[in-house]
């Protein structure tokens, strides 16, 4: 077995593995050191093919076919010719899901998965869209899949560390549920159990309690004190424990997000508290994708002002939730639109440093490339030249980008 072989088989291991970048590496190794290993340039056009890569796979395989007559590569290109469509639906799917169509970008991608080609990326935003319904048990069925075959794959395992960050947060919060059941059950007892022996003591002592006038007139005053010093307190904590459960149960969620902002820091009743709990779950749970989608409405419709009160309500209750690196890009993008610069760098940059693989990080570096070419030119150039490292086919590698890293 020559050196060539040899190292395709290494490749091969590799890729059974799930360490297709590696087994990419090796499969050019082996072909640098002979153009005719007819096996490894079927691999690495397999391995082009599982990434989505479909003219990089159809010109190794024609390679495979001319040159060294390779039926296998004949049988893969031909093939291949029917996986043009599924890209064209795979890239639709992508504008669906940034518009919050997932139904119908769940339909796009099942076609696409009807092959191998480009299932990596497929897989990928199947989960994707299973997140941004609830659905997890689901999205991770998928992931798996993207790991079965790319064990390092950074979109699948930043998708499963969000879905491990939404079910500790709805531990935490089932967990305070508990709580606060536990202490209005206390609380319920501890009252029963006062009025119990009040009631008791009054009938023992009733024949044997006389209160003088004066006693009576001072208690009475001493009511009226208390009474008049609580109705006070109440001004200010004004909760309306039924108002409150008829948002819930209508999810008005503008109206439950004014309630918790008012009163999530004031010391309220257990039975008030445990509502306004449950009024802060169903915020992360289902408020923060509805102001995120308002908030995108408001966007297209150039309403920058409106827009900016949705996606900033949407960032306050969606840190954990999966649709929040999207919130941070619109926000800024908002931002710059209305022409407040300084904030809309603040979450360019929020977006950058924790979603780099995100959706949205090839137009983050443009954007903040751009920005910093008035106001900082060595930031300017250092995200220039980040876009073309990370991007180097990007449609932004324009010439302004090129003139900035130049000068």
């Amino acid at each position: 077995m020559d050196k060539s072989q040899r190292i395709y088989v290494k490749a091969l291991k590799k890729y059974n593995h799930g360490y297709i970048d590696k087994a990419l590496e090796l499969c050019e190794e082996s072909i640098s050191l002979n153009i005719n290993n007819a096996a490894s340039i079927n691999l690495k056009g397999l391995l082009m093919y599982l990434k989505g890569d479909i003219n990089s796979c159809q010109k190794l395989w024609k390679m495979n076919s001319e040159i060294n007559k390779d039926r296998v590569s004949e049988k893969y290109l031909e093939s291949s010719s029917r996986d043009l469509e599924r890209l064209k639906f795979y890239r639709e799917s992508i504008m669906l899901i940034k518009n919050m169509k997932i139904n119908k970008a769940i339909d796009l991608l099942t076609k696409c998965s009807e092959s191998d080609f480009n299932i990596i990326n497929v897989n990928n935003h199947l989960a994707i869209c299973y997140m941004k319904k609830g659905n997890c048990s689901k999205a991770i069925k998928y992931l798996d899949k993207v790991l079965e075959i790319d064990l390092n794959n950074k979109r699948a395992q930043n998708s499963i560390n969000t879905i491990n960050n939404m079910n500790d947060t709805k531990e935490k919060f089932n967990a305070k549920k508990i709580a606060c059941i536990f202490l209005l059950f206390v609380f319920i007892i501890s009252i029963s159990s006062l009025s119990y022996l009040k009631l008791k003591n009054k009938n023992i002592t009733k024949s044997n309690i006389k209160m003088s006038k004066f006693e009576t007139s001072n208690k009475n005053k001493q009511d009226k004190k208390e009474l008049k010093n609580n109705t006070y307190k109440n001004q200010d904590i004004d909760f309306k424990y039924d108002t409150l459960k008829n948002y819930i149960d209508n999810e008005n969620y503008n109206a439950i997000y004014n309630v918790v902002e008012k009163f999530k820091n004031k010391k309220l009743a257990t039975n008030d508290q445990v509502l306004l709990s449950k009024a802060q779950e169903l915020l992360v749970s289902k408020g923060v994708e509805n102001f995120y989608k308002t908030g995108c409405d408001y966007l297209s419709n150039k309403d920058y002002k409106d827009a900016e009160v949705y996606f900033l309500r949407a960032s306050k209750y969606g840190s954990n939730t999966y649709v929040y690196p999207d919130v941070i890009y619109m926000l800024a993008n908002t931002l710059e639109s209305s022409g407040n610069v300084d904030e809309a760098i603040k979450y360019y940059e929020q977006y950058d440093n924790s979603y780099s693989d995100g959706d949205y990080e090839e137009t983050v570096l443009y954007k903040l490339s751009l920005i910093y070419n008035d106001l900082d030119k060595q930031k300017s150039k250092t995200y220039a030249q980040n876009l073309i490292d990370k991007y180097p086919s990007s449609i932004y590698n324009n010439s302004i980008i090129n003139s900035i890293v130049n000068n």
